[in-house]
């Protein structure tokens, strides 16, 4: 029996469907996190080509060889160098987009917009768990999202906080 029910709480089927925005910075956001994924699969393949150098240095032996290295070690020494240098571009790529990144949450003034969109666009959080750890209704999380994603960029979204200073207080707290 196929349920057409619409599921709720960003489930699997609900997050691997495409979502068209208007904000030009969510892309900048959301590459931000795969980018680490393959630094960090360049570390351990770096990881992985240096503990083979030490294992083929471990079975070396005294006798003579013509005078060079051992083809196994010569050949780790170069897909030692290779790892590295792939380990350098994706390392500068990350900074690169990290730097972005940093632009774009620091021009957000609203710690809560500025923790609802790291959640979201970040981190991938399911959207069950940014409405608990940030105690938003279904309606209010929904709204949030729609804000951001339909402004131009971050700067741009109209974010409607909970709780606001009474104009004759924001000049008593400024001075204290």
């Amino acid at each position: 029996m196929k349920n057409d029910k619409p599921t709720k709480g960003g489930g699997a089927a609900e997050s691997k469907k495409p979502v068209v925005i208007r904000n030009r910075d969510i892309p900048i956001l959301a590459d931000v996190l795969p980018t680490m994924q393959l630094v960090n699969q360049t570390e351990r393949r770096l990881d992985w080509q240096h503990d083979r150098m030490l294992s083929i240095n471990q079975h070396i032996s005294g006798m003579p060889g013509g005078g060079s290295l051992p083809k196994g070690l010569e050949d780790a020494f170069a897909m030692l160098e290779e790892a590295g240098e792939a380990h350098e571009g994706q390392l500068k790529q990350y900074n690169h987009e990290l730097r972005a990144a940093e632009r774009v949450l620091n021009g957000i003034e609203s710690r809560t917009m500025r923790a609802f969109v790291v959640m979201k666009y970040v981190m991938d959080v399911p959207d069950a768990e940014i409405r608990r750890e940030l105690n938003m209704s279904e309606w209010g999380f929904n709204r949030a999202r729609k804000a951001v994603e339909e402004a131009e960029s971050m700067a741009s979204v109209v974010w409607r906080e909970r709780y606001i200073l009474a104009e004759e207080n924001k000049k008593f707290s400024k001075t204290t």
